[in-house]
């Protein structure tokens, strides 16, 4: 289809014809009204009218056509204007909508050579994302992001004009506040990620805190911050500091302080403290920054400060948990005892008595009665050096989790008298709360079959159960037992105790026993 004439070029054309045609019809019409008399009156109208019209109707037609044609430039720019402030929200929505720095880039370099008509290539920390079209080898139009360490390049199918030019240094100045944000948000998002590992690992307090207040203080742009936490007695204590002139002892919540525990608070112009509190405050988390920069980022300085709360909290917990382990462990040892060491050196003292007074007048019993006090003896020695490696602690974070079991394992059954057999696997992504479950079970696991079951061979299996976590199964050729016989408890902590050790991790436990048949004992675990 042919393209339709502008109004400019339709008026062009008629400054031609329309003089002409006016000096014809004067012409034709003077010609008719005097074809007998061509005097001097004849040649004045004729030169008059025959010029002078087509004349001003040329002018008239070429005043029209230049300003219509300013209005057409006017509407062509306009326009242009539009498509580029189009594509300049697109190039806005494309990072907007972007998952990741990577995924932004990509989107973002697709949307602008869509938007110029060529191939662009887009260089932000490190990442790149580039069109398919996009000629490394070709020269290119390099322009920087402002307030970024990054370039966007442009291939043009043509010589780029001024207007080219400026409207590039413009999109680059859009397209760095875009990835700008990209790349605020994809930090946003690691530092998210990297507290919530923290939060996974809650064994070891002041490590946890060291590495989120480094997090925190690289996200905020500081290098000086502290986590203080209140003691019994109510007072603040720097737990972790990087930096600040603060005292080293613990002192009174006063002023200032004792605001920082119930809203966030600058303690100077550059020095922000937020609370870290539940229902109770646990303490104060202390950031020094340009002011406005912190003012800035305080609701998500606030969002971090709640994730250290929870941190705390559970490492709390966690350490409580471990001090009622400890004497639960403490009431079984002396349970053990009294049950199990005392009575026996009871019985011997009772048996040895008994073979005194037959010495001399039934020597072969007595000496039948001290081999059964020997016999006694030495299986409570192995009992006693049993209990002594089993309470032994092992250094998991020295030797790592999975050589520590494999240690464990075969100390304990060289130990105890029967044969293990290990599937493990190379490596197991755990949590060190996770990897301190499965050991306590492994320990009270082995304990029971060394002291009730009695097998041969014990199966200890490892499993990986990807982003689920693991699952530990032992199993025993010993004597098993039945159902009714569970409930006494089988050592340790017992059944019980182990189920819900587990279970408190939000994992699974299971027993599978049978008289003559062997126990099978399986522990599912998260991260």
């Amino acid at each position: 289809m042919e393209a339709v004439p502008s109004l400019y070029r339709l008026i062009k054309l008629a400054r031609v014809v329309l003089p002409l045609l006016i000096a014809l019809v004067v012409v034709v019409f003077e010609l008719a009204l005097r074809s007998d008399q061509y005097d001097q009156t004849f040649w004045i109208h004729l030169g008059f009218y025959g010029l002078v019209g087509p004349l001003v109707t040329f002018m008239t037609l070429e005043w029209i056509a230049l300003q219509v044609l300013e209005r057409e430039r006017a509407q062509q720019g306009l326009e242009q204007a539009n498509r580029r402030l189009e594509a300049v929200g697109q190039v806005t929505r494309q990072a907007l909508s972007a998952e990741n720095l990577e995924d932004g880039l990509r989107k973002v370099a697709a949307q602008l050579a869509q938007a110029v008509g060529g191939a662009a290539q887009l260089t932000l920390e490190g990442v790149r994302a580039s069109t398919p079209d996009f000629d490394p080898a070709r020269e290119a139009l390099r322009f920087e992001l402002p307030g970024l360490e990054g370039v966007l390049e442009v291939q043009l199918p043509r010589r780029p004009t001024g207007e080219d030019l400026d409207f590039l240094s413009l999109l680059s100045s859009e397209v760095a506040g875009a990835l700008g944000n990209v790349l605020s948000r994809t930090r946003d998002l690691l530092t998210l990620y990297e507290v919530d590992e923290a939060l996974r690992a809650e064994a070891n307090l002041d490590k946890i805190l060291e590495r989120l207040l480094d997090r925190i203080l690289s996200w905020a742009s500081a290098e000086e911050g502290a986590v203080l936490l209140l003691d019994e007695e109510n007072l603040l204590k720097s737990q972790v500091r990087r930096g600040l002139d603060l005292p080293s002892y613990a002192f009174l919540p006063e002023g200032v302080w004792q605001g920082a525990l119930e809203a966030p608070t600058f303690v100077h112009e550059d020095l922000l403290a937020l609370p870290l509190r539940e229902q109770e405050p646990v303490g104060v988390l202390v950031v020094k920054a340009e002011g406005e920069n912190l003012r800035q980022k305080l609701p998500f300085l606030r969002f971090l400060a709640a994730q250290v709360t929870l941190v705390v909290r559970n490492a709390q917990a966690y350490l409580r948990a471990e001090e009622l382990a400890l004497g639960e462990e403490r009431n079984r040892i002396a349970r053990e005892i009294h049950d199990g060491i005392a009575q026996a050196l009871a019985f011997m003292a009772l048996k040895l008595d008994l073979a005194e007074r037959l010495l001399k007048s039934d020597p072969e019993r007595a000496l039948a009665e001290i081999a059964v006090v020997k016999e006694t003896l030495r299986s409570q020695i192995r009992e006693v050096r049993r209990s002594i490696f089993a309470l032994r602690p092992i250094d998991l974070e020295r030797y790592g989790f999975l050589e520590s079991v494999r240690r464990y394992a075969n100390a304990f059954a060289e130990q105890a008298g029967f044969r293990v057999r290990l599937e493990l696997p190379e490596q197991l992504q755990l949590s060190p709360a996770s990897e301190l479950v499965f050991f306590r079970v492994l320990q009270e696991t082995l304990t029971n079959a060394a002291k009730h079951a009695r097998p041969s061979l014990v199966h200890v299996r490892l499993s990986p159960l990807g982003e689920r976590g693991a699952k530990l199964e032992i199993r025993d050729n010993g004597k098993g037992f039945t159902q009714d016989q569970k409930a006494g408890g089988l050592g340790g902590f017992g059944l019980t105790q182990m189920r819900e050790r587990v279970e408190a991790r939000g994992g699974q436990f299971a027993v599978v026993s049978e008289v003559g048949s062997g126990t099978t004992v399986r522990a599912e675990l998260p991260y």
